[in-house]
């Protein structure tokens, strides 16, 4: 059997199972990869090679270049759901463990809901306000814990990269009137990938000092966290009923990054992480029954 058959076998569950994994893979990676290699210049180098594996699936696929009119949305996308996100992912990253990013990055659903709310007016149910005070209790716990003043910067960091993640699924709101989920996605990537390029040009010239390991790292987490991920997360909603069926699967990845944290990193979760992490992961939960 091919993968083409087996990729067309595939239930909503396992699709959204296999994205997931792959995501969770990137929060452990990184933190390896950091070790030797500069946080801005992984980020470089990991769109880098997306952007070439992104240029080749246009031209495979024969995609036309968006409108003109429309380069200004695709850039903002390209900074807000790749660019940026991921200059603050990597030094969030460096000064947090994965249980903990992967824990805040699982509130993105909620920081999107709430831009809606503002933009364009979506009502949330009073159950959605408040299962987001629940989780707002546990960003708390997770900044303030054993701390009077000083907050967790890597925390913070991710705070502001959720965000502008959240700015990314707005853009996408509008962008996919246009264009299908697979162009807005690729060129969003493409153009992240210039942008950090044309951000830390040097970065590029780094790749000839790192060790084969970390290179290795860098194009999995290209390929696999990136585009492999996004394929199996858009055929998930795609065979799935219900889009909660897909989207209740996000709450698995804190818990997956966690375990993979303690098995590559030797990397045992904090007792606020913990606490935190449970208050966040059950008020996002509570979030997702609203739908």
């Amino acid at each position: 059997m091919n993968l083409k058959k087996i990729y067309a076998k595939l239930t909503a569950k396992e699709c959204a199972f296999i994205a997931i994994f792959f995501w969770a893979t990137a929060f452990v990676f990184t933190k390896v990869v950091l070790k030797e290699v500069e946080a801005t210049t992984l980020g470089v180098l990991r769109y880098f090679f997306v952007s070439i594996i992104a240029i080749f699936i246009l031209i495979k696929e024969k995609v036309s270049f968006p409108n003109l009119k429309d380069i200004p949305a695709f850039l903002f996308a390209g900074f807000s759901g790749y660019a940026g996100y991921i200059v603050l992912f990597n030094t969030a990253t460096v000064l947090s463990s994965p249980s903990t990013l992967s824990v805040i990055n699982a509130l993105a659903p909620a920081i999107t809901a709430i831009i809606a709310y503002f933009m364009f007016n979506e009502k949330i149910k009073v159950i959605g306000w408040i299962s987001m005070g629940i989780s707002f209790c546990g960003i708390l716990i997770l900044t303030l814990w054993d701390k009077t003043l000083t907050i967790n910067k890597g925390v913070l960091y991710m705070l502001i990269g959720c965000v502008l993640l959240s700015l990314y699924n707005i853009s996408q709101r509008h962008l996919t009137k246009k264009y299908s989920s697979f162009v807005v996605s690729m060129y969003s990537m493409l153009i992240g990938g210039v942008l950090l390029v044309i951000y830390s040009p040097s970065s590029v010239e780094n790749i000839f000092n790192i060790s084969f390991s970390s290179l290795i790292l860098i194009i999995y987490m290209s390929i696999f966290p990136s585009i492999i991920s996004y394929f199996f997360w858009t055929k998930a909603f795609e065979l799935a009923k219900h889009t909660t069926e897909v989207t209740s699967f996000m709450f698995v990845t804190p818990v997956l990054a966690t375990l993979m944290g303690i098995i590559i990193l030797g990397d045992i979760p904090k007792l606020s992480t913990l606490i935190g992490g449970i208050i966040i992961i059950l008020g996002m939960i509570l979030f997702n029954k609203t739908k």
